[in-house]
């Protein structure tokens, strides 16, 4: 599974050939990165890398060629990982085919869930437990890294009926440690503004929805991540928007 990652890089670099990165931007709780003739993309900005004021790469981001920052995604370093995955967003975010599929139809409000079901949570999204915990009969929460004994014995219950995924798995890379632990789960949402609309990669796991965001106001966007402001505000002032992905298989 730790080849998805290389996948992700591939399918990106089909797609930042002769472009250039015009803006990079690593705000408190998002990076944003904006690549030429495509748009805006956006990764989760990992705690670590606030923490730690000495960890950032030497050289410049803006007006580097797209194709080289897509490939340290697959670096160990924080910085160019987090900026890479920001990139990628914006190359594959912005295809207008795989638009044309996006519902903004939220896949949790589909009347289906019920005080019988069981959700898994890998990663706290507030909004979304909050939504959830009087609709349905129990939401089993995993927060940190190293829970694997957890998940095991949580699924091996075969009771779990929804599984919800932070795409924040894919800044840090341990989305492929979770797989073995998802593919039973009915339905399966990875979700998040981290979140690459690539269903072509990700048919080949037990991901069943793709949740994650346009933007539809760049400068905007660009000047509330510099005042810090984190997704709620991003979403209520429209720079944001939700969108939703259905993965087909067939």
């Amino acid at each position: 599974m730790e080849g998805l990652y290389g996948e992700l890089v591939n399918l990106a670099l089909s797609l930042a050939r002769a472009k250039r990165v015009k803006k990079v931007l690593v705000g408190l709780f998002y990076t944003l990165a904006e690549v030429e003739r495509t748009g805006y993309g956006l990764a989760y900005t990992p705690k670590e890398l606030i923490e730690d004021c000495c960890g950032f790469a030497e050289g410049a981001l803006w007006r580097e060629p797209a194709d080289i920052l897509v490939k340290k995604y697959l670096s160990s370093g924080v910085l160019e990982s987090t900026v890479a995955l920001a990139v990628i967003n914006a190359l594959l975010n912005n295809r207008k085919e795989i638009l044309r599929e996006t519902t903004t139809e939220d896949p949790l409000s589909n009347g289906k869930l019920t005080l019988q079901d069981e959700i898994l949570m890998i990663g706290y999204i507030e909004p979304i437990f909050k939504k959830l915990e009087r609709k349905v009969g129990r939401i089993w929460l995993i927060e940190r890294e190293g829970s694997q004994e957890g998940l095991k014995i949580i699924t091996e219950t075969g009771k779990i009926s929804l599984a919800i995924v932070t795409s924040a798995t894919l800044v840090n890379k341990t989305f492929h440690k979770l797989v073995p632990y998802l593919e039973k789960i009915p339905e399966v949402i990875l979700m998040g503004p981290s979140t690459p609309l690539a269903p072509e990669l990700f048919k080949f796991t037990p991901v069943t929805w793709l949740s994650g965001v346009v933007v539809k106001e760049g400068d905007l966007l660009f000047r509330l991540i510099c005042e810090g402001k984190g997704a709620p505000v991003l979403f209520k002032s429209g720079a944001l928007q939700k969108v939703n992905l259905k993965i087909k298989r067939n």
